[in-house]
């Protein structure tokens, strides 16, 4: 048998110990901060979903506002455990069957927001599946469809956000800015909303971020926000003036339980 190098072995002795002990660097101490359970997972070939849960992690961690908790699996909206998140985020498509809403866990869903929680949508989280209940629509004003007459549509490139209630919160000292992104556009709308930011496309301007009520909670939703599968791929919340409008959209629906705080 060989022997080991002493030098290479105390290396190695090194690395474990710095594995083991260095913090995530996405999880950060907020004791007083709001609860945020951010539902991840979707569309495994196509988005790099896990990437981009670490992102928004860390960017909501940073505030100082959040603590934050990342789960993939849908069961959890149905299990007790749900009672101490103030504010729930989901941010990829989950029509695929390895994440796929269960009727209970869509009922879950909606009667989380519904009951007074913040709820914050990003890009493919209003992928309508075909058994989506008709109250998604009521929840974040429409959704994308595959099924609809006409269908929803998508456009990949680059695209210059405009700032349309700049007397907003989600939008305050967020100005026009330009992003790379996937533009879900021809959205089903169920009821009418005041978009906060919007893109001209085709001739036509489209809504790309709103706030609604949905019963006592509240919600905010972007259509923007795609992120491909890969480590090389575009992160739309690496624009800092999209994170910067993502993270105030989340303050929007959180605010009612940051007040209640002590």
């Amino acid at each position: 048998m060989l022997a080991r190098s002493p030098h290479r072995f105390a290396a190695f002795a090194v690395l474990m110990i710095l594995t083991f002990t260095m913090p995530a660097s996405a999880q950060k101490k907020a004791p007083d901060g709001v609860k945020v359970l951010l539902l991840s997972g979707g569309a495994r070939q196509h988005h790099g979903y896990r990437d981009q849960a670490l992102v928004l992690a860390r960017g909501l961690e940073d505030s100082g506002r959040y603590e934050v908790t990342i789960c993939e699996d849908g069961s959890i909206l149905t299990s007790p455990g749900m009672a101490k998140y103030d504010v729930l985020i989901v941010h990829v498509d989950r029509r695929d069957p390895e994440f796929k809403f269960t009727e209970d866990q869509q009922r879950a869903l909606l009667d989380f927001v519904h009951s007074g929680k913040g709820y914050v949508s990003i890009h493919g989280a209003d992928n309508a599946a075909p058994d989506w209940l008709p109250e998604w629509r009521d929840m974040l004003g429409g959704v994308f469809s595959h099924i609809g007459l006409p269908d929803s549509k998508t456009k990949k490139g680059e695209f210059q956000v405009k700032i349309a209630r700049k007397d907003h919160p989600v939008t305050r000292d967020i100005t026009d800015f330009t992003l790379k992104d996937e533009l879900y556009y021809h959205l089903q709308m169920k009821r009418p909303i005041e978009p906060l930011a919007v893109v001209e496309v085709e001739g036509q301007t489209w809504p790309v971020a709103w706030v609604l009520d949905y019963g006592k909670g509240r919600v905010f939703h972007t259509v923007f926000g795609h992120r491909d599968f890969g480590p090389d791929k575009n992160e739309p919340l690496a624009n800092p003036s999209f994170m910067k409008l993502v993270l105030q959209g989340t303050d929007h629906v959180a605010e009612p339980h940051r007040k209640s705080k002590p």
